[in-house]
């Protein structure tokens, strides 16, 4: 036993428990220990004991042994995290502490000395159980999966994986920008931590490339998702050119499928709450056969409040409160009745300038379809008011003067046979969407929500487009409709404005 001063000015005891424990508390000890070896003579011969933290409780590995046959005879010596070095018979004692940070199995070894610990990143309080905590540089999937299987046979694995996995992404995601970086995560995150196969995926847009379909691959996909991250990184700093130009050329450049997938895959890391990012790497998910991993991402999202129902998915606003459902029922809108009274004057008016004037009809610009071909034409553009094209449709604009509604937007919608329009949602469920039948020989069909419905010449079908909805043309002929859309009733006038 020796006693010396410190750097500090404390007084530092250097005996056999008493060191261990003390090394651990205070690293001013080694100085001490330091000094009263170089300075002291008392310390000259005595052997010190050697103590393993494991678990946080110190175990005595051997006692009054002298280091060299200590480290010889106890292998775990040779690992340990800390090691009291002291040579005999020399006038200068040299004291060597070395600091390991072994990750096995079942127990951790502590750094003591100079290495600092990671940075706690975020810890959730599990009730009866330990502390969920996540490190800077973990991995959230893989130490989730390690602490539901370090509970024991008590609590099943898969179970309490299937309970805390929500919590985990709720609490996260609303931290994200704070953690992001600090964390390593993939988009597998966002959906159960399952890793995506990438192998054999089937592009189902591939068959589409004579330019009528959903997408054409670029030639340097690479550097043009790239491009499009870069203005996304620039719109979250509020850049709002930046994002006009994404939502424009995210459209020109016709990804495919696969692309999309990465492209999004990548921006749900960036942007995990936002809508429709999340709702276009579910999309892209679906389009290559992996619907299972897309259903998960969207419950996953209702579940941490981006949405009401996974199959109702606006991607621009979601006003909460307002009654959802897919379909509407006409009979309950009067105006309905007076709209189709004027279908024949309507359908003339289209067959006269489809026959006459067929450069108005152009196409559908999102790449929301596969084969076939589906062309618009615009009376009136959401935001921007009524078009130039109303001229040729004078009976037309008249029948919908005369139903009395503040129709935000108005287009023809013609598909022909072999056309499918994908999966997809609206931007909001501030709306609801109306379509008046003028052209259907049958064949053509439409599901909204989970339920499927057709088409009926000179009948409307009410719906809301924010579910989830697709139609599909297996039909011999043209399909044309009008569509309109009108406020959703219970939204207050002074909310109804047009984004």
């Amino acid at each position: 036993m020796c006693t010396t001063t410190g750097h500090d000015g404390k007084k530092c005891l250097i005996s056999d428990t008493t060191l261990a424990r003390r090394l651990l508390i205070n690293s001013t000890t080694i100085v001490c220990l330091s000094h009263c070896i170089l300075h002291n003579g008392e310390c000259g011969d005595e052997y010190y004991q050697v103590w393993l933290f494991i678990d946080q409780t110190s175990k005595k590995v051997a006692t009054n042994t002298p280091l060299f046959e200590l480290v010889a005879i106890h292998p775990l010596i040779k690992s340990s995290s800390l090691v009291i070095c002291k040579l005999k018979n020399m006038a200068i004692f040299l004291v060597s502490c070395c600091i390991f940070l072994l990750m096995v199995s079942s127990f951790e070894q502590y750094c003591v000395l100079a290495k600092k610990s990671k940075e706690e990143v975020h810890r959730i309080n599990i009730t009866g159980q330990k502390d969920l905590v996540f490190l800077e540089g973990d991995n959230p999937c893989k130490v989730l999966k390690k602490y539901c299987k370090s509970l024991g046979s008590g609590i099943p694995p898969d179970s309490c994986f299937s309970q805390l996995h929500p919590l985990v992404l709720q609490q996260m995601t609303s931290l994200w920008s704070n953690i992001v970086k600090k964390i390593k995560v993939d988009a597998s995150f966002f959906i159960d931590c399952q890793p995506l196969d990438t192998k054999e995926l089937k592009d189902s847009s591939s068959f589409a490339a004579d330019g009528h379909g959903a997408s054409l691959a670029p030639h340097n996909g690479t550097a043009i998702i790239r491009e499009l991250l870069t203005l996304l990184e620039r719109a979250m700093q509020r850049d709002a050119n930046a994002l006009n130009t994404f939502n424009k050329k995210r459209n020109e450049y016709k990804l495919s499928d696969v692309q999309k997938l990465e492209l999004y895959g990548k921006a749900v890391l960036m942007l995990p709450n936002n809508l429709f990012i999340v709702d276009q790497y579910g999309l892209a998910l679906m389009y290559l056969e992996r619907e299972t991993l897309a259903r998960k991402l969207w419950v996953n999202a209702v579940a941490r409040g981006l949405w009401e129902n996974p199959l109702q998915r606006p991607v621009s606003r979601f006003m909460k409160g307002l009654t959802s459902r897919p379909w509407y029922n006409t009979k309950d809108y009067p105006f309905i009745a007076r709209l189709e009274r004027g279908y024949g004057d309507i359908k003339s008016e289209l067959l006269y300038n489809l026959e006459n004037h067929p450069q108005l009809f152009t196409g559908e610009t999102e790449n929301l379809h596969v084969g076939g071909e589906w062309t618009e034409l615009r009376l009136k553009s959401s935001g921007y008011g009524f078009t130039e094209f109303t001229k040729h449709f004078e009976k037309t604009m008249k029948h919908i003067r005369e139903c009395g509604q503040d129709f935000t937007s108005i287009k023809f919608s013609a598909i022909q046979p072999g056309t499918h329009i994908r999966t997809h949602t609206g931007p909001s469920n501030e709306r609801l969407r109306l379509h008046l039948t003028l052209m259907h020989d049958g064949g053509a069909k439409i599901r909204v929500g989970k339920e499927w419905h057709t088409w009926e010449e000179g009948k409307v079908i009410m719906f809301d487009d924010s579910w989830e909805h697709e139609v599909l043309h297996t039909g011999h002929s043209i399909r044309v409709v009008l569509i309109m859309d009108i406020w959703h009733p219970e939204l207050p006038e002074d909310q109804r404005i047009v984004h």
